[in-house]
Protein backbone atom coordinates (compact mmCIF):
# COMPACT_ATOMS: atom_id res chain seq x y z
CA UNK A 1 0.00 0.00 0.00
CA UNK A 2 2.53 2.47 0.91
CA UNK A 3 4.35 1.68 -2.49
CA UNK A 4 0.78 2.42 -4.36
CA UNK A 5 1.19 5.64 -2.35
CA UNK A 6 4.75 7.07 -3.71
CA UNK A 7 3.88 6.02 -7.14
CA UNK A 8 0.62 7.92 -6.82
CA UNK A 9 2.44 10.79 -5.36
CA UNK A 10 5.37 10.98 -8.26
CA UNK A 11 2.37 10.56 -10.99
CA UNK A 12 0.80 13.53 -9.26
CA UNK A 13 4.04 15.80 -8.80
CA UNK A 14 4.77 14.69 -12.33
CA UNK A 15 1.68 16.10 -13.41
CA UNK A 16 1.74 19.49 -11.76
CA UNK A 17 5.14 19.50 -13.04
CA UNK A 18 3.90 19.44 -16.57
CA UNK A 19 1.36 21.82 -15.73
CA UNK A 20 3.70 24.51 -14.78
CA UNK A 21 5.98 23.86 -17.73
CA UNK A 22 3.08 24.51 -20.04
CA UNK A 23 2.02 27.40 -17.89
CA UNK A 24 5.59 29.14 -18.96
CA UNK A 25 6.14 31.03 -22.37
CA UNK A 26 8.93 28.86 -23.71
CA UNK A 27 11.94 31.11 -24.47
CA UNK A 28 12.46 33.26 -27.54
CA UNK A 29 15.72 32.57 -29.51
CA UNK A 30 16.98 35.98 -31.19
CA UNK A 31 19.95 35.95 -33.54
CA UNK A 32 21.66 39.09 -33.64
CA UNK A 33 20.12 39.34 -37.29
CA UNK A 34 16.71 38.84 -35.91
CA UNK A 35 17.35 41.31 -32.95
CA UNK A 36 18.32 43.75 -35.25
CA UNK A 37 15.24 43.22 -37.62
CA UNK A 38 12.59 43.64 -34.37
CA UNK A 39 13.70 46.62 -32.87
CA UNK A 40 14.15 48.46 -36.77
CA UNK A 41 10.59 46.95 -37.34
CA UNK A 42 9.23 48.01 -33.96
CA UNK A 43 10.91 51.60 -33.33
CA UNK A 44 8.35 54.51 -33.14
CA UNK A 45 11.87 56.85 -33.25
CA UNK A 46 11.54 55.12 -37.17
CA UNK A 47 8.17 55.76 -37.74
CA UNK A 48 7.79 59.45 -36.16
CA UNK A 49 10.79 59.89 -39.21
CA UNK A 50 8.91 58.25 -41.30
CA UNK A 51 5.72 60.30 -40.80
CA UNK A 52 8.38 63.56 -41.57
CA UNK A 53 8.90 62.20 -45.07
CA UNK A 54 5.33 61.63 -45.76
CA UNK A 55 5.13 65.31 -44.91
CA UNK A 56 7.42 65.97 -47.06
CA UNK A 57 5.83 64.43 -49.95
CA UNK A 58 2.39 66.66 -48.88
CA UNK A 59 4.34 69.37 -49.55
CA UNK A 60 6.05 68.04 -52.89
CA UNK A 61 2.03 67.25 -53.96
CA UNK A 62 1.12 70.96 -52.97
CA UNK A 63 3.96 72.59 -55.11
CA UNK A 64 3.06 69.83 -58.15
CA UNK A 65 -1.00 70.58 -57.78
CA UNK A 66 0.03 74.63 -57.99
CA UNK A 67 1.00 74.51 -61.83
CA UNK A 68 -2.73 73.57 -62.37
CA UNK A 69 -6.15 75.74 -62.36
CA UNK A 70 -7.41 76.79 -58.73
CA UNK A 71 -11.22 76.83 -58.87
CA UNK A 72 -13.00 79.25 -56.04
CA UNK A 73 -16.79 78.79 -55.81
CA UNK A 74 -18.61 80.88 -52.96
CA UNK A 75 -22.34 80.71 -52.41
CA UNK A 76 -24.41 83.06 -49.83
CA UNK A 77 -27.73 83.68 -48.85
CA UNK A 78 -28.76 86.78 -46.61
CA UNK A 79 -31.85 89.20 -46.42
CA UNK A 80 -32.67 90.95 -49.50
CA UNK A 81 -34.04 94.95 -49.51
CA UNK A 82 -37.04 95.64 -51.48
CA UNK A 83 -36.72 97.56 -55.00
CA UNK A 84 -39.33 98.45 -57.04
CA UNK A 85 -39.89 100.64 -60.34
CA UNK A 86 -37.19 100.99 -62.78
CA UNK A 87 -33.37 102.28 -63.15
CA UNK A 88 -35.27 106.06 -63.08
CA UNK A 89 -38.34 105.74 -60.47
CA UNK A 90 -38.35 103.84 -57.16
CA UNK A 91 -40.61 104.43 -54.85
CA UNK A 92 -37.69 102.02 -52.34
CA UNK A 93 -34.94 104.03 -50.83
CA UNK A 94 -31.31 102.94 -50.24
CA UNK A 95 -31.27 104.78 -46.97
CA UNK A 96 -34.53 103.11 -45.70
CA UNK A 97 -34.79 99.70 -46.75
CA UNK A 98 -37.80 97.01 -46.34
CA UNK A 99 -36.49 93.62 -45.72
CA UNK A 100 -38.89 91.63 -47.46
CA UNK A 101 -37.22 88.74 -49.25
CA UNK A 102 -33.89 87.11 -49.31
CA UNK A 103 -31.15 87.17 -52.02
CA UNK A 104 -28.73 84.15 -53.07
CA UNK A 105 -25.33 84.76 -55.12
CA UNK A 106 -22.85 82.73 -55.98
CA UNK A 107 -19.24 83.55 -57.30
CA UNK A 108 -17.06 81.52 -59.13
CA UNK A 109 -13.22 82.13 -59.62
CA UNK A 110 -10.93 80.07 -62.13
CA UNK A 111 -7.26 81.26 -62.23
CA UNK A 112 -4.91 79.19 -64.19
CA UNK A 113 -0.87 80.39 -63.96
CA UNK A 114 0.91 80.93 -67.31
CA UNK A 115 4.26 82.01 -66.04
CA UNK A 116 5.70 82.68 -62.76
CA UNK A 117 9.16 83.35 -63.20
CA UNK A 118 10.09 79.67 -61.87
CA UNK A 119 8.70 80.28 -58.54
CA UNK A 120 6.18 76.77 -58.79
CA UNK A 121 9.56 74.84 -60.26
CA UNK A 122 11.57 75.94 -57.65
CA UNK A 123 9.29 75.47 -55.15
CA UNK A 124 9.00 71.73 -56.61
CA UNK A 125 12.15 70.79 -56.60
CA UNK A 126 12.97 72.41 -53.00
CA UNK A 127 10.15 69.98 -52.04
CA UNK A 128 11.70 67.01 -54.04
CA UNK A 129 15.00 67.81 -52.01
CA UNK A 130 13.13 67.72 -49.01
CA UNK A 131 11.91 64.31 -49.30
CA UNK A 132 15.47 62.91 -49.93
CA UNK A 133 16.54 64.82 -46.50
CA UNK A 134 13.58 63.28 -44.38
CA UNK A 135 14.64 59.94 -46.44
CA UNK A 136 17.94 60.56 -44.38
CA UNK A 137 16.71 61.38 -41.68
CA UNK A 138 14.69 57.75 -41.44
CA UNK A 139 18.07 56.11 -42.15
CA UNK A 140 20.30 57.62 -39.55
CA UNK A 141 17.26 56.94 -36.87
CA UNK A 142 17.86 53.28 -38.32
CA UNK A 143 21.56 53.34 -37.99
CA UNK A 144 21.36 54.68 -34.35
CA UNK A 145 18.79 52.33 -33.47
CA UNK A 146 20.72 49.33 -34.63
CA UNK A 147 24.02 50.34 -32.77
CA UNK A 148 21.89 50.23 -29.78
CA UNK A 149 21.21 46.91 -30.85
CA UNK A 150 24.76 45.89 -31.27
CA UNK A 151 25.20 47.28 -27.64
CA UNK A 152 22.92 45.49 -25.73
CA UNK A 153 23.30 42.52 -27.45
CA UNK A 154 27.23 42.14 -27.53
CA UNK A 155 27.16 43.81 -23.72
CA UNK A 156 24.89 40.43 -22.88
CA UNK A 157 27.01 38.10 -24.50
CA UNK A 158 30.06 40.20 -22.55
CA UNK A 159 28.27 39.73 -18.92
CA UNK A 160 27.84 35.85 -19.79
CA UNK A 161 31.41 35.20 -20.65
CA UNK A 162 32.35 37.13 -17.92
CA UNK A 163 29.97 35.32 -15.10
CA UNK A 164 31.22 31.86 -16.77
CA UNK A 165 35.01 32.91 -16.01
CA UNK A 166 34.13 34.04 -12.59
CA UNK A 167 32.21 30.85 -11.74
CA UNK A 168 35.13 29.17 -13.26
CA UNK A 169 37.78 30.54 -11.34
CA UNK A 170 35.68 30.53 -8.28
CA UNK A 171 35.07 26.55 -8.66
CA UNK A 172 38.86 26.56 -8.53
CA UNK A 173 39.04 29.09 -4.88
CA UNK A 174 36.85 26.94 -3.16
CA UNK A 175 38.53 23.82 -4.11
CA UNK A 176 41.81 25.08 -3.24
CA UNK A 177 40.42 26.86 -0.08
CA UNK A 178 38.82 23.65 0.94
CA UNK A 179 41.97 22.01 0.75
CA UNK A 180 44.10 24.41 3.07
CA UNK A 181 41.29 24.10 5.61
CA UNK A 182 41.80 20.08 5.79
CA UNK A 183 45.57 20.33 5.90
CA UNK A 184 44.85 23.53 8.99
CA UNK A 185 43.12 20.92 10.51
CA UNK A 186 44.93 18.09 10.12
CA UNK A 187 48.17 20.29 11.19
CA UNK A 188 49.89 19.50 8.46
CA UNK A 189 53.18 21.65 7.62
CA UNK A 190 54.16 24.77 5.56
CA UNK A 191 50.11 25.84 5.29
CA UNK A 192 49.38 28.89 7.43
CA UNK A 193 46.22 31.14 8.09
CA UNK A 194 47.60 33.67 5.81
CA UNK A 195 46.99 31.30 2.92
CA UNK A 196 43.25 30.91 3.28
CA UNK A 197 42.75 34.29 4.10
CA UNK A 198 44.23 35.19 0.97
CA UNK A 199 42.02 32.37 -1.14
CA UNK A 200 38.92 33.98 1.30
CA UNK A 201 40.19 37.66 0.10
CA UNK A 202 40.23 37.42 -3.23
CA UNK A 203 36.81 35.21 -2.73
CA UNK A 204 34.98 38.31 -1.81
CA UNK A 205 35.86 40.45 -4.61
CA UNK A 206 34.93 37.69 -7.01
CA UNK A 207 31.80 37.65 -5.36
CA UNK A 208 31.35 41.28 -5.73
CA UNK A 209 32.11 40.95 -9.24
CA UNK A 210 29.81 38.91 -9.72
CA UNK A 211 26.99 40.37 -8.54
CA UNK A 212 27.97 43.86 -10.81
CA UNK A 213 28.27 41.19 -13.89
CA UNK A 214 25.09 40.05 -13.20
CA UNK A 215 23.36 43.27 -12.83
CA UNK A 216 24.84 44.39 -15.95
CA UNK A 217 23.33 41.18 -17.91
CA UNK A 218 20.05 41.80 -16.45
CA UNK A 219 20.28 45.41 -17.99
CA UNK A 220 21.62 44.47 -21.24
CA UNK A 221 18.89 41.70 -21.41
CA UNK A 222 15.76 44.63 -20.08
CA UNK A 223 17.57 46.93 -22.79
CA UNK A 224 17.19 44.27 -25.74
CA UNK A 225 14.07 43.88 -24.91
CA UNK A 226 12.96 47.12 -24.74
CA UNK A 227 14.37 47.73 -27.99
CA UNK A 228 12.49 45.24 -29.32
CA UNK A 229 9.33 45.92 -28.58
CA UNK A 230 8.73 42.50 -26.54
CA UNK A 231 6.25 42.05 -24.04
CA UNK A 232 7.80 41.80 -20.53
CA UNK A 233 6.70 38.59 -19.70
CA UNK A 234 7.90 37.06 -22.74
CA UNK A 235 11.44 35.18 -22.00
CA UNK A 236 14.51 35.66 -24.94
CA UNK A 237 17.50 33.71 -24.89
CA UNK A 238 20.23 34.84 -27.30
CA UNK A 239 21.15 32.32 -30.46
CA UNK A 240 25.00 33.08 -29.43
CA UNK A 241 25.93 31.29 -26.01
CA UNK A 242 29.20 32.94 -25.59
CA UNK A 243 31.19 36.21 -27.28
CA UNK A 244 33.46 35.32 -29.93
CA UNK A 245 35.54 38.22 -32.20
CA UNK A 246 33.64 38.56 -35.58
CA UNK A 247 36.87 38.68 -37.52
CA UNK A 248 36.57 40.13 -41.17
CA UNK A 249 38.89 42.02 -42.89
CA UNK A 250 38.57 45.75 -42.83
CA UNK A 251 40.01 47.22 -46.33
CA UNK A 252 41.89 50.53 -46.85
CA UNK A 253 40.74 53.55 -44.28
CA UNK A 254 40.79 55.88 -47.85
CA UNK A 255 37.54 53.60 -48.96
CA UNK A 256 35.94 53.81 -45.47
CA UNK A 257 36.12 57.59 -46.26
CA UNK A 258 35.06 57.68 -49.81
CA UNK A 259 31.72 55.28 -48.77
CA UNK A 260 31.41 58.29 -45.57
CA UNK A 261 31.04 61.00 -48.13
CA UNK A 262 28.96 58.43 -50.57
CA UNK A 263 26.53 57.10 -47.72
CA UNK A 264 26.73 58.54 -44.72
CA UNK A 265 22.88 60.12 -43.93
CA UNK A 266 24.31 63.37 -42.38
CA UNK A 267 26.22 63.72 -45.41
CA UNK A 268 23.43 63.09 -47.60
CA UNK A 269 21.22 65.63 -45.54
CA UNK A 270 23.64 68.18 -45.83
CA UNK A 271 23.92 67.73 -49.79
CA UNK A 272 20.10 67.87 -50.34
CA UNK A 273 19.75 70.53 -47.57
CA UNK A 274 21.40 72.40 -49.29
CA UNK A 275 20.00 72.43 -52.85
CA UNK A 276 16.41 72.30 -51.27
CA UNK A 277 16.98 75.41 -49.73
CA UNK A 278 19.13 77.22 -53.11
CA UNK A 279 15.46 76.32 -54.80
CA UNK A 280 13.93 78.21 -51.78
CA UNK A 281 15.66 81.37 -51.91
CA UNK A 282 14.79 80.84 -56.02
CA UNK A 283 11.39 80.94 -54.84
CA UNK A 284 11.55 83.45 -52.81
CA UNK A 285 13.13 86.14 -55.18
CA UNK A 286 10.27 85.45 -58.21
CA UNK A 287 7.90 87.06 -55.82
CA UNK A 288 9.75 90.18 -56.73
CA UNK A 289 8.30 89.19 -60.32
CA UNK A 290 4.47 89.26 -61.36
CA UNK A 291 2.43 86.54 -61.64
CA UNK A 292 0.79 86.06 -65.41
CA UNK A 293 -2.65 84.04 -65.49
CA UNK A 294 -5.50 83.03 -67.25
CA UNK A 295 -8.91 82.82 -65.72
CA UNK A 296 -12.60 83.31 -65.67
CA UNK A 297 -14.44 85.14 -63.05
CA UNK A 298 -18.12 84.84 -62.85
CA UNK A 299 -21.29 85.86 -60.43
CA UNK A 300 -24.74 84.38 -60.29
CA UNK A 301 -27.33 86.26 -58.11
CA UNK A 302 -31.06 85.72 -57.46
CA UNK A 303 -33.41 87.87 -55.15
CA UNK A 304 -37.12 87.29 -54.75
CA UNK A 305 -38.18 91.13 -54.61
CA UNK A 306 -36.28 92.46 -57.15
CA UNK A 307 -37.02 92.66 -60.85
CA UNK A 308 -33.59 91.95 -63.30
CA UNK A 309 -32.66 94.82 -64.85
CA UNK A 310 -31.56 94.23 -68.42
CA UNK A 311 -29.23 98.08 -68.62
CA UNK A 312 -25.77 96.98 -69.11
CA UNK A 313 -25.30 100.10 -68.06
CA UNK A 314 -26.82 99.37 -64.51
CA UNK A 315 -25.68 96.69 -62.14
CA UNK A 316 -27.58 94.95 -59.37
CA UNK A 317 -25.33 93.20 -56.73
CA UNK A 318 -28.21 91.17 -55.66
CA UNK A 319 -30.20 89.74 -58.98
CA UNK A 320 -28.25 89.74 -61.87
CA UNK A 321 -25.64 87.50 -63.60
CA UNK A 322 -21.97 87.91 -65.41
CA UNK A 323 -19.39 85.67 -66.52
CA UNK A 324 -15.76 86.54 -68.58
CA UNK A 325 -12.80 84.53 -69.32
CA UNK A 326 -9.35 87.48 -68.67
CA UNK A 327 -6.06 86.90 -69.18
CA UNK A 328 -4.20 88.75 -66.17
CA UNK A 329 -1.26 89.87 -64.37
CA UNK A 330 -0.99 90.11 -60.20
CA UNK A 331 1.76 92.20 -59.33
CA UNK A 332 2.10 92.32 -55.09
CA UNK A 333 4.24 95.14 -53.78
CA UNK A 334 5.38 94.27 -50.78
CA UNK A 335 9.12 94.63 -51.59
CA UNK A 336 10.50 95.23 -47.87
CA UNK A 337 8.67 92.28 -46.63
CA UNK A 338 9.87 90.14 -50.17
CA UNK A 339 13.39 91.51 -49.38
CA UNK A 340 13.29 90.43 -45.80
CA UNK A 341 11.94 86.89 -46.44
CA UNK A 342 14.94 86.33 -49.34
CA UNK A 343 17.30 87.18 -46.68
CA UNK A 344 15.20 84.65 -44.33
CA UNK A 345 16.17 81.90 -46.40
CA UNK A 346 19.62 82.85 -47.54
CA UNK A 347 20.58 82.62 -44.08
CA UNK A 348 18.97 79.19 -43.73
CA UNK A 349 20.89 78.11 -46.89
CA UNK A 350 23.86 79.44 -44.98
CA UNK A 351 23.68 77.28 -41.64
CA UNK A 352 22.49 74.10 -43.64
CA UNK A 353 26.15 75.13 -45.80
CA UNK A 354 28.12 75.44 -42.78
CA UNK A 355 26.63 71.93 -41.52
CA UNK A 356 27.76 70.47 -44.50
CA UNK A 357 31.21 72.19 -44.44
CA UNK A 358 31.20 70.34 -40.63
CA UNK A 359 30.27 67.56 -41.81
CA UNK A 360 33.52 67.16 -44.24
CA UNK A 361 35.61 68.20 -41.85
CA UNK A 362 34.39 65.85 -38.66
CA UNK A 363 33.52 63.09 -40.33
CA UNK A 364 36.55 61.58 -41.86
CA UNK A 365 37.88 62.16 -38.67
CA UNK A 366 35.52 60.12 -37.21
CA UNK A 367 35.96 57.16 -39.90
CA UNK A 368 39.43 57.67 -39.04
CA UNK A 369 39.28 57.34 -35.19
CA UNK A 370 37.14 54.37 -35.62
CA UNK A 371 39.43 52.40 -37.76
CA UNK A 372 41.95 53.14 -35.80
CA UNK A 373 40.44 51.67 -32.72
CA UNK A 374 39.20 48.43 -34.54
CA UNK A 375 42.91 47.55 -35.69
CA UNK A 376 43.93 48.36 -31.54
CA UNK A 377 40.55 45.78 -30.63
CA UNK A 378 42.25 43.74 -32.37
CA UNK A 379 45.64 43.60 -31.07
CA UNK A 380 44.56 43.64 -27.77
CA UNK A 381 42.60 40.21 -28.74
CA UNK A 382 45.54 38.75 -29.58
CA UNK A 383 47.99 40.01 -26.78
CA UNK A 384 45.11 39.19 -23.79
CA UNK A 385 44.39 35.99 -25.62
CA UNK A 386 48.58 34.68 -25.20
CA UNK A 387 48.25 36.07 -21.75
CA UNK A 388 45.27 34.12 -20.35
CA UNK A 389 46.77 31.25 -22.16
CA UNK A 390 49.73 31.48 -20.11
CA UNK A 391 47.69 32.72 -17.05
CA UNK A 392 45.86 29.13 -17.02
CA UNK A 393 48.83 27.32 -17.58
CA UNK A 394 50.23 28.98 -14.27
CA UNK A 395 47.75 28.68 -12.20
CA UNK A 396 47.12 24.66 -13.54
CA UNK A 397 50.74 24.81 -12.13
CA UNK A 398 50.39 26.65 -8.99
CA UNK A 399 46.65 24.23 -8.25
CA UNK A 400 49.07 21.15 -9.07
CA UNK A 401 52.17 22.32 -6.88
CA UNK A 402 49.72 23.40 -3.65
CA UNK A 403 47.68 19.89 -3.93
CA UNK A 404 51.24 18.18 -4.36
CA UNK A 405 52.10 20.04 -0.76
CA UNK A 406 54.84 21.71 -2.95
CA UNK A 407 53.51 25.55 -2.85
CA UNK A 408 51.83 27.59 -1.14
CA UNK A 409 47.81 28.66 -1.46
CA UNK A 410 48.58 32.11 -2.32
CA UNK A 411 50.36 30.97 -5.33
CA UNK A 412 47.21 29.78 -6.25
CA UNK A 413 45.76 33.07 -5.18
CA UNK A 414 48.04 35.08 -7.37
CA UNK A 415 47.75 32.96 -10.36
CA UNK A 416 43.99 32.93 -10.20
CA UNK A 417 44.06 36.95 -10.36
CA UNK A 418 45.69 37.17 -13.49
CA UNK A 419 44.07 34.48 -14.86
CA UNK A 420 41.04 35.88 -14.30
CA UNK A 421 42.30 39.65 -15.45
CA UNK A 422 43.63 38.71 -18.37
CA UNK A 423 40.93 36.67 -19.63
CA UNK A 424 38.12 39.55 -18.81
CA UNK A 425 40.39 41.90 -21.00
CA UNK A 426 40.59 39.40 -23.74
CA UNK A 427 36.26 38.97 -23.17
CA UNK A 428 36.76 43.35 -22.78
CA UNK A 429 38.79 43.07 -26.38
CA UNK A 430 36.37 41.10 -28.03
CA UNK A 431 33.39 42.92 -27.11
CA UNK A 432 35.16 46.50 -28.08
CA UNK A 433 36.24 44.84 -31.10
CA UNK A 434 32.84 43.85 -32.29
CA UNK A 435 31.42 46.50 -31.25
CA UNK A 436 33.89 48.71 -33.26
CA UNK A 437 33.25 47.05 -36.19
CA UNK A 438 30.01 48.17 -36.07
CA UNK A 439 31.06 51.51 -34.93
CA UNK A 440 33.18 51.73 -38.01
CA UNK A 441 30.11 50.52 -40.59
CA UNK A 442 28.20 53.47 -38.37
CA UNK A 443 30.15 56.55 -39.23
CA UNK A 444 31.12 55.05 -43.17
CA UNK A 445 27.43 54.82 -44.05
CA UNK A 446 28.08 51.24 -44.77
CA UNK A 447 25.35 50.27 -42.23
CA UNK A 448 22.63 52.24 -44.11
CA UNK A 449 22.58 48.91 -46.53
CA UNK A 450 21.65 46.67 -43.73
CA UNK A 451 19.00 48.71 -42.08
CA UNK A 452 17.03 49.71 -45.05
CA UNK A 453 15.77 46.38 -45.87
CA UNK A 454 14.71 46.07 -41.95
CA UNK A 455 12.53 49.45 -42.42
CA UNK A 456 8.70 49.32 -41.31
CA UNK A 457 6.21 50.35 -44.23
CA UNK A 458 5.87 54.17 -44.81
CA UNK A 459 2.50 55.33 -43.60
CA UNK A 460 0.50 56.13 -45.91
CA UNK A 461 -1.70 59.00 -47.02
CA UNK A 462 -5.07 59.21 -44.98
Amino acid sequence: MHLGLVMLSMLLAGSVTDVAAQQRPAPRVLSLDEALALAVQNSPQIKEEQFGVLKRQSQRAQADAARFAQLEITAVVGPSPRARGNQINSPDSKTDPAITGVFGLGTISLVQPLYTFGKIDSLREAAAHGIAVSQAQVNERATKVAMLVYEAYYGYLLAVSLENLGLEVGDQLNSSLDKIRRQLEAGAPGVDNIDALKLQTFQGELEKQLNDIREGKELALTGLRTLLNLDPTQPIELADKGLEPQVRETGSLEQYITDARQMRPEFTQAREGVKAFEKLVDATKADYYPVIFFGVFGSVAEATNRDRIRNPFVSDRLNDSAVAPVLGVQWKFNLGITAGKVEEAEAELGKIQQKQALAEQGVPFQVRQAYLEVQQHQANIEATRKGFRSGRQWLVAAVSNFDLGVGPGKDVADAAVAYAKLRAGYFQAVYNYNLGLAKLDHVAGRDVAVVQPLLPPPPHKR
